[in-house]
């Protein structure tokens, strides 16, 4: 059956050349197979091409008839000898001579296989997309209801917080009469309550407002010590209820900073409070500040360490994101205190973090830009 081109001169060159082509290649005459070459019997899976010659093209192309093969391209399936079919693309490649036409055979199969996934992950895209919608609109709606309920927590619990602390401190004042000194001590007890659920609600409402923003900050230069001492003299009556000492430990030559003292004191206050709540009575918080330069910065530093519980290393970082708390430091509230001071840090350009402890507790260290050279403490 390969007498059409075996005949020709130099026909053995060529029909080595034709069985090495990539393409199946087929000569047919009223509509059956009278020459192919290897590549189509390989597709078809065929013992050899000589087992094609004689057969109808319905019998080796199914989905089109004869007559779409041969005035192609057309796509198709490959029949293939006891395999799965193919998808394949049929054309013709030479104009019909004496009622013959030579088709060749390009396999698709891949790329039908692509382009039923290109099709299927467009599916799965379309839905995803309509799930983010869908969640975007469930989180828009969660955070105008947290808003919400923002407002009645700052309405509901500051106000009374205030009017109680106000009327403490009208009688801690004598103004109204004299108190025992039980009744001192109880109302001590009451103002530091007041002071430290008030702390709770700002840190609630800081950590929830618009995200990581920290809002306009008002940085000025001013030596740290200052606001480490405004910080312990406000801390000062649980100092004392905790039987706990603050040693401050001041460089020479440290820089004046800069910085927002209300939020750096924010800051100080949260590391602080957090060293109290740890550190066991008749020990020593360490409050120290210098100078340092990083990459050519000049900064100032200042480190808080107590003597309570360390952090392991894996949660060093981890105790800076919100609502994380520590095995080794698990003591009640909802682990916000050290998220804000990670945004207020970093608001002013600075960095915190936690470093190991010589004494075997928690050491909390934060960076702040210097003011420019010359401006010492």
């Amino acid at each position: 059956m390969r007498a059409p081109i075996a005949d020709e001169p130099d026909a053995g060159v060529l029909l080595d050349l034709l069985d090495r082509t990539s393409d199946g290649l087929a000569l047919v005459r009223h509509a059956r197979i009278v020459w192919a070459n290897a590549t189509l019997a390989t597709m078809v899976g065929a013992p050899g091409a000589k087992d094609l010659c004689g057969a109808p093209l319905e019998d080796v192309f199914a989905d089109v008839g004869a007559d779409a093969l041969l005035h192609g391209p057309a796509r198709c399936r490959l029949v293939r000898f006891s395999q799965e079919p193919r998808a394949v693309v049929v054309e013709p490649v030479a104009a019909s001579v004496r009622d013959a036409h030579v088709l060749r055979v390009r396999d698709v199969t891949d790329v039908s296989t692509l382009e039923s996934e290109v099709l299927r992950s467009g599916r799965l895209l379309h839905d995803a997309n309509r799930e983010l919608v869908a969640l975007r609109e469930r989180l828009r709606i969660e955070g105008d209801e947290r808003d919400e309920i923002l407002t009645v927590v700052s309405h509901e619990l500051r106000t009374p917080i205030t009017v109680i602390a106000g009327f403490n401190r009208l009688l801690l004042g004598d103004s109204v009469g004299p108190l025992t000194d039980r009744q001192r001590h109880f109302l001590e007890e009451s103002q530091k309550s007041c002071q430290r659920l008030n702390s709770f609600v700002a840190n609630l409402l800081e950590a929830a407002r618009q995200g990581a923003y920290v809002g306009p900050l008002e940085v000025t230069e001013a030596p740290i010590r200052d606001s480490i001492d405004a910080v312990l003299d406000l801390l000062a009556p649980l100092l004392r209820e905790t039987e706990v000492s603050v040693a401050i430990e001041i460089a020479r030559a440290t820089p004046r900073a800069r910085f927002d003292p209300p939020r750096i004191e924010q800051v100080l206050t949260n590391l602080l409070t957090n060293a109290l709540r740890y550190a066991p009575p008749g020990s020593v918080i360490h409050v120290q500040a210098r100078g340092m330069r990083q990459g050519g910065r000049p900064l100032v530093e200042v480190a808080v360490t107590d003597a309570g519980p360390g952090i392991a290393p894996r949660d060093r970082a981890r105790v800076f994101e919100p609502y994380v708390q520590v095995e080794e430091r698990r003591a009640g509230g909802l682990g916000l205190g050290l998220a804000i001071c990670k945004r207020i840090v970093e608001a002013h350009g600075g960095t915190i973090a936690t470093e190991e402890s010589a004494t075997g507790g928690a050491r909390f260290v934060f960076r702040l830009p210097a003011a420019p050279r010359g401006e010492r403490e």
